[in-house]
């Protein structure tokens, strides 16, 4: 017998909508149940100090977007994707193993959106939800570009942001004993006057 297809809602939720107790605890807990897995295997408390000290920082940022995703029926939580336009004062590319030529690198709040968390639950991958939560996430930005990092460890992340356009622009170590990450890059095509 097949299961039923999985119909979702994706929801535009404000950082004041986000910090909500019970709102920011299902964030948690996505990001919990998600980055448990390898080759991330974060802790219960790792997911904790994230929701106490990174979460904030992310809510208060110019620019903050957060897209959730549920299902119709029930309202089950199905994961989320939040990001923030890089201001002038970012250190988004000051982990660069080599770095990127400086006009790459300066940033205004108007070029380029980072995608800082990306999470879907495992049993809903492959449907297209992930797809869909991030043309929600990043579709209405209005700057010439996207950018995220991922660890090149996971093949299904590697091959999932390579299908949503993105590039590699070289290796990353956003903090000193970070892992390695993978530098990605989008660029935006706003349409052409008379397409």
């Amino acid at each position: 017998m097949t299961a039923a297809p999985v119909s979702w809602t994706l929801d535009h939720l404000t950082a004041q909508e986000v910090a909500v107790p019970a709102m920011r605890q299902t964030i948690r807990m996505l990001y919990a149940e998600v980055y448990a897995e390898e080759p991330y295997a974060r802790t219960e408390e790792e997911a904790r100090v994230w929701e106490a000290d990174i979460l904030p920082r992310h809510l208060a940022a110019p620019g903050f977007r957060l897209v959730f995703a549920r299902t119709r029926e029930g309202s089950t939580p199905l994961g989320f994707g939040l990001g923030a336009a890089l201001t002038a004062d970012t250190h988004w590319w000051s982990g660069m193993i080599d770095p990127l030529p400086e006009p790459m690198t300066v940033e205004d709040g108007l070029q380029t959106f980072a995608v800082h968390e990306f999470v879907v639950r495992a049993e809903f991958r492959r449907l297209g939800l992930g797809t869909a939560m991030h043309e929600a996430l990043v579709g209405p930005w209005t700057g010439t570009r996207t950018t995220l990092t991922l660890r090149p460890s996971s093949p299904a992340a590697v091959g999932f942001w390579d299908a949503q356009g993105y590039r590699s622009v070289g290796f990353s170590r956003p903090f000193p004993l970070a892992p390695l990450h993978t530098m990605m890059l989008r660029d935006h095509d706003h349409g052409r006057v008379g397409e």
